[in-house]
C-alpha cells in the first residue's frame, strides 16, 4: 500500500487513527499491529508470511541469544533473516554470476518468479540489529511478543524505514501501552504529512515523469545532463518525501520517528554527505559492519567493504556494486586530499560534492553499459539523434526544484521550534494537500520500495 493513493490517505489512514485512539490502552499496541500486518499484507501473501517468520523467528532467538552468549548462537539467528534477503533478493543475481543454466535456475523457478517483497531489506537490518545488541548486552529481549512484532512492522516505516535500532522506540511503545491518554501531536503531524505528500507528488514524480522520455539511443549530451541532473533530485525528494511522511504518520500514534536526511546536497564532502544522506543506514553500516572490523585502524580497506556492502545492499547488480564501490572511492579521495579540500570555498566544495553524488546515481536506474554511454554523452556533450528530448518547461521545472533543494534551509520552517508564518499556517497547508491530492494521478511507487 503506497502512502500517495487515495485508499491510503482517505480510508485507511482515518480510519486507524480513529480506532487507535478510541480503544482501551491494553488494546493500542494490538491495534497498531493488526493494521500494520493488514497495510503490508496487501503487497502479498508471500511477502507477508515472510515478515511474520521473520519476526517469530527473531524474536525466538532473541532468548537464546542472551542465554548462551555464544557466537554460533547469534550467527545462526542472523543466518535465518539475511537468508531470506539473500535468496528473495540475491539469488537471481548470483545464478547468473556462477552462469547457472536453464536447468538450474529451473529448480529456483519459484522463487525467482516472485517480486522483491517489499521493505524486506529494511526490517531484515532492524532484527539483525536487535539481535546483535542483545548479544552485546546493550537491549534484552523482548518478552511482550506484540510490542516485539509492532517495533518491527510498525507500517509508516515499515516498507523505507528509517531503520530503527529497538531502544529508539521500546520506551515510546511502553508509554503508548500504559498511558491512561494520549495526546498526539496532531499539528506536526499534518505538517510533515502534508510537505512529504508535496515533495513526493509535487517534486519527485513530476519529475519522474519528464525523466521517464529520456531515450539514450536517441538523446544527446544535454539530454543525458538533464537526465542525470533530473535523477538527482527525484531519488532525494522520492526517499525523503517517504521518511517525512512517516514521521508525520508517527506522530498521529504519538511515535517520535528519527530524521533521515539533513539537506544532504548541502554537503561539502563525501564524507559529509553520507552523515546526511539515509542517515540511520549509514549509522546501521558504521555501527555494525565498519567499527566491527576495526574502524579507523584499517581506514581505506573497511571504507571499500563498508561501501561495497552498501551497494549491494540497495540492489542485486552490477551496477548497485559499482555505486557502492564508487562512493567508497570518493569518501576516500576526500580523506586523502582533506587539506586541500577544506580550504577551497564552501560554495565551490558544495558543488563539487553535488557532482560527484549525481554521476553516481544513472547506476540506479542503468546497466553498466547505458551508464557508460551516458557518461559519454555528458564528457562530449555529443549532438542528440533526434530532437532534443527535455525542452524549456522541463528544464525550468528542474531549475524550481533545483533553487528550491539549494536556497531554503528546512531546519528554519519543517522543523522549527516556533510556528513559521508560511509553513505552519493551516490555509497553507490544507492548499498544499488539496493539490497534491488533486495530482495523486501523477504518483508513482516509492522508488527504495524496490530495495
Amino acid at each position: 500500500m503506497n502512502f500517495n493513493t487515495s485508499e491510503f490517505l482517505f480510508v485507511f489512514l482515518p480510519l486507524v487513527i480513529v480506532v487507535f485512539h478510541v480503544a482501551p490502552r491494553i488494546a493500542r499496541l494490538p491495534v497498531l499491529l493488526a493494521s500494520s500486518f493488514f497495510f503490508y499484507w496487501v503487497s502479498g501473501d508471500l511477502a507477508f508470511t515472510l515478515l511474520v517468520v521473520t519476526v517469530v523467528w527473531s524474536a525466538l532467538m532473541a532468548f537464546l541469544v542472551a542465554r548462551y552468549n555464544s557466537l554460533w548462537i547469534i550467527i545462526g539467528a542472523v543466518a535465518a533473516p539475511l537468508g531470506f534477503l539473500f535468496i528473495f533478493k540475491y539469488l537471481g543475481f548470483a545464478l547468473d554470476v556462477v552462469g547457472a543454466g536453464a536447468g538450474t535456475r529451473g529448480h529456483f523457478g519459484f522463487i525467482l518468479q516472485h517480486v522483491l517483497p517489499a521493505g524486506i531489506s529494511f526490517y531484515t537490518f532492524q532484527v539483525v540489529s536487535y539481535l546483535i545488541d542483545i548479544r552485546d548486552g546493550t537491549v534484552a529481549p523482548e518478552k511482550n511478543p506484540i510490542k516485539f512484532a509492532t517495533f518491527i512492522s510498525f507500517f509508516p516505516q515499515l516498507i523505507a524505514g528509517p531503520i530503527l535500532r529497538f531502544e529508539q522506540i521500546s520506551g515510546q511503545l511502553d508509554r503508548i501501552a500504559g498511558e491512561p491518554r494520549l495526546t498526539p501531536d496532531l499539528r506536526s503531524g499534518v505538517k510533515f504529512l502534508t510537505w512529504g505528500l508535496a515533495y513526493k507528488i509535487l517534486f519527485a514524480d513530476v519529475l519522474r515523469s519528464f525523466h521517464e522520455l529520456h531515450d539514450l539511443t536517441a538523446g544527446g549530451g544535454l539530454d543525458a545532463l538533464y537526465s542525470v541532473l533530473a535523477y538527482s533530485l527525484i531519488i532525494y525528494f522520492d526517499f525523503w518525501s517517504y521518511s517525512l511522511m512517516a514521521i508525520g504518520l508517527g506522530k498521529f500514534f504519538c511515535i517520535d520517528l528519527p530524521r533521515n536526511f539533513h539537506e544532504p546536497y548541502m554537503s561539502t564532502s563525501p564524507r559529509e554527505f553520507w552523515r546526511r544522506w539515509h542517515v540511520t543506514l549509514s549509522f546501521w553500516l558504521r555501527d555494525y559492519v565498519y567499527l566491527r572490523l576495526g574502524g579507523n585502524r584499517a581506514y581505506i580497506l573497511n571504507i571499500v567493504v563498508v561501501f561495497v556492502a552498501c551497494g549491494i545492499w540497495h540492489g542485486a547488480g552490477w551496477n548497485f556494486i559499482v555505486w557502492g564501490a564508487y562512493h567508497g572511492a570518493l569518501v576516500i579521495l576526500y580523506h586523502l586530499t582533506a587539506a586541500f579540500w577544506d580550504n577551497r570555498p564552501k560554495a565551490l566544495r558544495i558543488i563539487v560534492t553535488f557532482a560527484l553524488v549525481s554521476l553516481g546515481w544513472p547506476l540506479f536506474y542503468l546497466d553498466l553499459s547505458g551508464f557508460t554511454t551516458t557518461m559519454g554523452a555528458i564528457l562530449t556533450m555529443a549532438p542528440a539523434a533526434k530532437a532534443v528530448q527535455f525542452g524549456a518547461f522541463a528544464w525550468g521545472y528542474l531549475g524550481v526544484v533545483a533553487l528550491w533543494t539549494f536556497a531554503v534551509r528546512e531546519d528554519r520552517w519543517l522543523f522549527n521550534t516556533e510556528a513559521h508564518r508560511i509553513a505552519d499556517n493551516p490555509i497553507v497547508l490544507g492548499l498544499m494537500f488539496a493539490i497534491s491530492a488533486v495530482l495523486l494521478y501523477f504518483g508513482r511507487t516509492f522508488i527504495y520500495f524496490n530495495f
